[in-house]
């Protein structure tokens, strides 16, 4: 097998656990957070509102990509690549991955909340390294599926760095229902992650007592949103787009 070959298989074998690896680098995060505590940090708002900030703006960046896609691409498919047609306007005129964009804006964004400063650039070459393997195998997919019109879109469209400039508009209207559809599971395991650090740093700092009815009402609400959120999709048509 060719270094080419094995690096579109890994890519490939990264993509289908996707969802899981991650969760292994945080957990990774977490006992690092014990053996590294920054109660000063911890208790900078700065660090708090940056943190906040990176999240969200991993989350409208994906939900842009989504709510504007194309039928049977942008999606959570885990088994092998889907691609029936070829994104190249709204926001992937701009940048050819914005999904993988808005997952390591996100997880940086998470980084920079457990307080230990050399984390962020650590956790910002792993996820790009990650990711860049996964686009690899992807692009490799395209490129077989769309041969010279992915080639073309590829050469003028950076890779993960939005050039905002080349904007071109997409005719097609933005769906708030297939964000909410794709996208509650990902809001889900932020507010849990959010929910597991803030537990965690309420801890050390002492304040679980005094804190104690938000944490169980932040708990209480994330339990309820995840799985009201997938009783309306696996049992209801409300997120059904006719």
């Amino acid at each position: 097998m060719s270094a080419q070959n094995q690096l579109e298989k890994l890519g490939n074998q990264f993509f289908k656990y996707r969802g899981q690896i991650p969760v292994l680098f945080f957990l990774v995060a977490f006992i690092l957070m014990h053996f590294f505590p920054m109660p000063y940090n911890w208790l900078n708002p700065n660090y708090t509102n940056l943190a906040i900030g990176l999240v969200v703006l991993g989350h409208v960046i994906r939900a842009l990509a989504v709510g504007k896609r194309a039928a049977h691409t942008s999606g959570r498919n885990r088994d092998e690549q889907v691609a029936e047609a070829l994104n190249s306007t709204g926001i992937y005129s701009m940048v050819r991955h914005p999904l993988y964009l808005g997952n390591i804006t996100t997880y940086i964004g998470w980084a920079v909340f457990t307080g230990i400063d050399w984390l962020v650039p650590v956790f910002l070459i792993l996820f790009v390294a990650y990711y860049r393997l996964i686009i690899y195998a992807e692009e490799q997919f395209l490129t077989r599926k769309f041969g010279q019109d992915y080639l073309d879109w590829r050469k003028q469209t950076p890779l993960l760095l939005p050039a905002f400039w080349k904007y071109k508009a997409n005719p097609q209207p933005f769906s708030i229902k297939v964000v909410l559809e794709n996208e509650y599971s990902g809001w889900a395991a932020s507010m849990t992650t959010a929910f597991v650090l803030l537990l965690f740093q309420t801890y050390i700092l002492g304040g679980l007592k005094q804190n104690q009815n938000a944490l169980i009402g932040m708990a209480l609400f994330i339990v309820v949103f995840g799985y009201g959120m997938r009783y309306l999709k696996k049992k209801t048509r409300v997120f059904k787009v006719d």
